[in-house]
């Protein structure tokens, strides 16, 4: 009889790999616990990770390379080996590049992110500036807008030396389950907690303060913190006159959004906002902690980070212990490796219309409205993709984008399941999951960590950048600006490379199943900008963004963190839609729309559940448990009212990505903040009615 083995690897099912105790027996992996025996798992794991088995031997999973065998978005596919998939990538791209050149084919990576510096090396040898993730509405909006006031890189928050921790928008025990240990150790040593979210949400009810605001009015609540803070002078001075710009402008404007006012626009009580400003600026250091894209969820987004992060400087909480700190960590290439981006002059999707994106988002193209460049063949034709991971439901009106992708001459993706977005490809590879691979991990504080390979790949599945070195060497590809044996010799050779930086060799590393820490790391330091400027063009902290004023005539933008409220938008009836529509507030057993396939996560929310607050329901006749439609601008879908008090009245919260009923089809595709381009997820506008009808409406 075998026994069973117990393999130290990851799971990235949403992301961020957590460390992983996989169980395996012939071959098989029987389940998961979190590791026990590293320092940043303790044995626990979502319900995510725990769910490992139903998402490693999905029904869904794709097996073996298949190419189209009937009409475009059909979904007939017939088998076929690697090499012909790879000899048709190859024919395609090229055939494509030399008819309509490098840029009319994009290169996008989706899930699971880890392979992204890989792929943009193959989009830059291939030509195109066209390289896109799924940041486009995720992350990089709210790096924008940091990187608009401070020009650095981001700084988290330093828990271990911090008094006081103000959350904003950020529910970590269901959106970062990884640091929920360090925040209670935080609690226990008597931290303050200021925690800014539109619900009460499991982490806010561990908070000394909870401003409990409308969605989307972040801006207008940072702005009156910092109206306090001025006005009862518990700002740093010193640093402000040194290190900022903009300051008396700002100061001036701020003077508008009193406590008074912002109640009245934010919904906070006005003591709560004095008594939150007093708190982070008076019980220092402080450290701000914030989520990727709650925040910039919203057509006023960027503008409304901006706010929120200007009180980082304005209380001397920068780059010190206890505030918000580069943090030290590992020298590695990890990232480095897909930084260079060459445009050649080409212009990329999405830089006319968000310039301000690739002046400080630096290395990937702008793809919300892929499908309006699909279908209009606008600011040139786009006729290939090269995705891997592709999710059409990550874009608002999801079918719309699906529609336009079977308009492509070739659509290749790379991916674990038979999604809706395969479906439309010409050709789709099978990749591995977590299990199934090898991979060198860059943590936090200058840990690395090996992940072994737990199983055999399914099927015929394969690593994603082994996928992507193939497509490389079939194409007779070169990089000059890095050495071709990165993406040409295999991928021991890309895991060394990584390494090589570190001081560590990946026989050592795969040695230490604990990890261990570099021998070549940043040391920790704080008040860097003594010795070094601002990246930014004034050299300072801009309180006022000069990036943001280069644009001011051509887009419209303005250089302070200006507050424009999205419900004063003239283009909707509010008398017909009353209410804010929230969609994709993180639930701990979901992440977009993959794990709906999964029968043990799923069967919790068999439907759509269209959470309202009681008072809105007797408002509008809508009981508990009623089937209901929810209509905006944009469309309508079915689902069942749930009765929720954890957001105020007005709003409506729907988890996107659910096939039977997509909150994001309720979404203008052209709804979007005029600085990032990111979709105003979180704030648009809807009406409930019930109804008898328990089907699921789209469109």
């Amino acid at each position: 009889m075998s026994e069973t083995k117990i393999v130290k690897t990851t799971c990235s099912t949403c992301g961020p790999c957590c460390e992983v105790d996989a169980y395996v027996k012939d071959g098989k992996l029987i389940s998961v616990e979190g590791s026990r025996n590293t320092p940043m798992q303790s044995g626990g794991l979502c319900a995510k990770g725990v769910a490992a088995t139903q998402y490693v031997y999905n029904k869904e999973r794709i097996l073996y390379p298949m190419k189209r065998a009937g009409k475009k978005g059909e979904g007939k596919f017939e088998r076929i080996s690697w090499d012909e998939a790879y000899a048709m990538i190859a024919e395609e791209l090229l055939r494509i590049r030399g008819e309509y050149g490098a840029r009319s084919t994009v290169f996008y990576a989706g899930y699971a992110k880890w392979y992204r510096p890989a792929l943009l090396r193959l989009a830059n040898a291939y030509g195109s500036p066209n390289f896109c993730t799924e940041s486009s509405t995720c992350f990089q909006a709210a790096a924008l807008a940091w990187r608009s006031v401070y020009g650095n890189r981001i700084c988290g928050p330093d828990l271990k030396n911090a008094k006081t921790l103000m959350l904003w928008s950020s529910n970590l025990y269901h959106s970062n389950i990884p640091m929920s240990k360090a925040f209670q150790g935080f609690k226990k040593r008597g931290g303050k907690v200021i925690d800014v979210d539109p619900r009460r949400s499991v982490t806010a009810h561990d908070a000394d303060i909870h401003l409990q605001l409308i969605p989307g009015t972040d801006g207008a609540l940072a702005l009156s913190m910092a109206q306090v803070i001025i006005e009862e002078d518990l700002y740093d001075k010193e640093f402000v006159d040194k290190y900022v710009y903009g300051f008396e402008e700002y100061r001036e404007y701020v003077q508008q959004f009193t406590p008074e006012k912002a109640e009245r626009i934010t919904g906070v009580p006005k003591e709560l906002i004095r008594e939150a400003a007093r708190t982070y600026a008076g019980n220092g250091p402080a450290g701000l902690m914030f989520s990727a894209s709650p925040v910039v969820h919203h057509i006023n987004g960027v503008q409304n980070y901006r706010a929120v992060f200007s009180l980082i400087a304005l209380t001397g909480n920068y780059d010190v212990e206890g505030g918000n700190r580069t943090q030290p960590g590992p020298f590695s290439t990890a990232n480095e490796f897909g930084q260079i981006r060459r445009f050649d002059g080409e212009e990329a999707i999405g830089q006319k219309e968000f310039p301000v994106w690739f002046d400080l988002s630096c290395d990937e193209a702008q793809c919300t409205l892929l499908a309006d460049y699909i279908s209009n063949e606008k600011p040139y034709p786009i006729k290939a993709l090269f995705a891997m991971g592709l999710n059409h439901r990550m874009w608002p009106q999801p079918e719309y984008l699906k529609k336009s992708l079977e308009k492509l001459e070739f659509y290749v993706n790379a991916e674990l399941f038979m999604s809706e977005s395969s479906r439309a490809a010409d050709l789709i590879l099978p990749a591995c999951t977590s299990y199934e691979r090898e991979q060198v991990h860059a943590g936090m504080g200058g840990r690395f960590f090996f992940s072994n390979q737990a199983i055999e790949p399914v099927g015929e599945s394969r690593n994603d950048i082994e996928i992507i070195m193939e497509v490389f060497r079939r194409m007779k590809l070169k990089d000059p600006a890095i050495c071709d044996e990165v993406l040409g010799d295999g991928y021991q050779a890309y895991m060394e490379h990584i390494l090589r930086p570190s001081g560590l060799t990946l026989e050592e590393l795969k040695s230490r199943p604990e990890g261990m820490m570099g021998k070549n790391l940043f040391p920790p330091a704080v008040k860097t900008y003594e010795n070094e400027k601002f990246h930014t063009p004034s050299g300072k902290v801009e309180f006022k963004s000069l990036v943001l004023e280069r644009y001011k005539d051509s887009h419209g933008y303005e250089g302070l963190p200006v507050y424009h409220d999205f419900r004063e938008n003239g283009a909707v009836d509010r008398q017909k839609f009353p209410l804010i529509l929230n969609t994709g507030s993180r639930k701990p057993q979901l992440f977009h729309s993959r794990l709906y396939r999964m029968s043990w996560l799923n069967n919790i929310e068999a439907v759509p559940m269209v959470e309202i607050h009681p008072e809105d329901g007797r408002v509008f006749g809508v009981g508990d448990g009623d089937f209901v439609q929810v209509t905006s601008p944009s469309g309508r879908i079915t689902g069942t009212a749930v009765y929720n008090v954890q957001g105020n009245p007005g709003v409506v919260y729907i988890y996107h990505g659910n096939s039977k009923g997509d909150a994001n089809e309720l979404i203008g595709k052209d709804y979007v903040d005029p600085i990032s381009g990111f979709p105003g997820f979180k704030g648009y506008f809807c009406r409930v009615e019930k109804t008898e009808d328990k089907g699921c409406i789209i469109g």
